[in-house]
Parts: structure tokens; C-alpha cells; sequence
């Protein structure tokens, strides 16, 4: 009787495995799900929060009205289209990081490689602040951002270009 007990334990112990580790899948699964729905919340509220606070100042949007590319800016002006664009090309590059871990969608990194397309990145400021960050990333993402952005390598005259902008001393 004992015997038969044990067996009977054994046989729903086998039978109950196979549940558990399918229950625990089932798990791990919505686990990445809602990971992935967080860092998607995040990229996107991150995005809303500079957009809303860039319209509450009218300094910034003056600026962000400014034509980058003019040989009429300030050095203090290049210095805030360098940080302007630090702070878009951090965020891309979170951005394309967590596409390539499954965490952002395509449309993520789209939105934000197409906002740089909109000028940001052919005036010198933006050039100079590529140039600075360039070397820390890989060179598949380079040759990836600089063909979506400049359509091919860019040229490498950082050294000269951060210089005339007083981000590098010479």
C-alpha cells in the first residue's frame, strides 16, 4: 500500500514537471513583455517631457529656432547645439541599443534618427558633437548612423572642427 502511495507520488510529480516548467515560460514571457512595455513607456515619456518643457521656455525654443548652420552664431550658441544635440544622440543611442535587445520597436529608433534628419546634425555644432561621441561607439553603429544621417561616412575633420569651435584646444 505504502508502495503504491509512493508510486502514485511519483507519477503526478512526473506529470506536474512538465506544468511547471511550462507555467514558468509562460512567465519569463510576460515578464519580457512588460519590460519591453516599461522601456517603450520610457523612450516615449522621455521624448514628451523634453518637447513639453522645450515649450515652456521661449529662450530654448528661440534658440531651437535659430538656423544651426549660420556662420552668425555665438561660440556660446555652438556650445548649446553641442549639448542640444549630446542630449538627442544619448537618446538614440539608448534607443538603437534596446531595438537590438528587442526592448524598442523600429518606429522608436525611426522617430528619432528622423528628428536628426531635420537639419540638427549637417550644422557644425552637431558635426563637432558626433565627432566627440564617435569614437565611443562601435563601428557598425557608426557606419549605420552615419549612412542614415549623412548618407555615408562622414568626413573626419573633428579635430579641426571642435577646435574652430573652442570644444577642443589645440
Amino acid at each position: 500500500m505504502l508502495d503504491d502511495l509512493g508510486l502514485i507520488a511519483q507519477i503526478i510529480e512526473g506529470a506536474l514537471l512538465p506544468l511547471s516548467l511550462i507555467y514558468l515560460a509562460r512567465e519569463a514571457q510576460l515578464n519580457v513583455k512588460l519590460t519591453r512595455a516599461q522601456f517603450s513607456h520610457t523612450l516615449t515619456d522621455r521624448l514628451y517631457e523634453r518637447y513639453l518643457s522645450s515649450t515652456q521656455n521661449e529662450e530654448f525654443v528661440a534658440f531651437l529656432a535659430k538656423d544651426f548652420s549660420s556662420p552668425e552664431l555665438t561660440a556660446e550658441d555652438h556650445w548649446r547645439v553641442t549639448l542640444w544635440t549630446n542630449t538627442m544622440l544619448v537618446d538614440l543611442f539608448d534607443t538603437f541599443e534596446q531595438r537590438e535587445n528587442g526592448l524598442a520597436t523600429q518606429e522608436q529608433l525611426d522617430m528619432r534618427v528622423n528628428l536628426l534628419k531635420l537639419g540638427l546634425m549637417q550644422s557644425p555644432g552637431a558635426k563637432a558633437a558626433w565627432s566627440l561621441l564617435k569614437p565611443s561607439k562601435d563601428s557598425a553603429f557608426v557606419d549605420w548612423f552615419e549612412t542614415e544621417i549623412y548618407g555615408g561616412p562622414l568626413a573626419d575633420d573633428s579635430v579641426d572642427r571642435t577646435t574652430s569651435l573652442n570644444m577642443r584646444r589645440p
